[in-house]
């Protein structure tokens, strides 16, 4: 695991609580809006996403944590640990499937806090043997915080959408 990171500012991080839902959909909101320009079908239901993250709440498999400042819900991540069944080992895998923090928190370490986090909590309490993290092609800046701790291209998936 990563050495721990020098924050630039006060930063609480924590497990998100059902109060803290509408916040954490509203900044997932911006994460697909920033993020349409790498998958233009991208869809935004609230209470799709209400729902889904509630149940999550109650999944001991998932997890959401949110950043803090000055009280203030300032990025969220979101994670989730699966078993493979095409792997006869090391198949415990914890995929990072949502990562934002808002624009005018950026570059001051909360992205990485906030990934590392959920890092050891797939690895020390859900014992992952890998951790995924999806990123969009041309998505540079979330390619650059995953290769910093440690991540390594492994996959390159290709899509071809039929109907539009």
């Amino acid at each position: 695991m990563a050495e721990p990171i020098a924050y630039t500012m006060s930063m609480n991080i924590r497990q998100a609580t059902l109060s803290d839902l509408p916040t954490v959909i509203q900044l997932g909101e911006h994460l697909q809006d920033e993020s349409r320009e790498h998958e233009p079908l991208l869809t935004f239901d609230f209470e799709q996403s209400l729902k889904h993250y509630t149940d999550e709440l109650a999944n001991a498999n998932a997890r959401i944590i949110v950043a803090e400042h000055n009280g203030e819900i300032v990025g969220y991540q979101y994670s989730y640990v699966t078993e493979l069944d095409y792997l006869s080992q090391n198949n415990r895998q914890c995929t990072l499937e949502a990562l934002y923090v808002l624009p005018d928190y950026r570059h001051q370490g909360i992205g990485s806090a906030l990934m590392r986090e959920a890092e050891a909590w797939a690895i020390n309490v859900c014992h992952a043997d890998r951790i995924l993290a999806n990123i969009y092609s041309g998505n540079s800046a979330s390619a650059a915080i995953h290769v910093a701790d440690g991540f390594v291209p492994y996959c390159t998936e290709y899509i071809k959408v039929i109907n539009t």
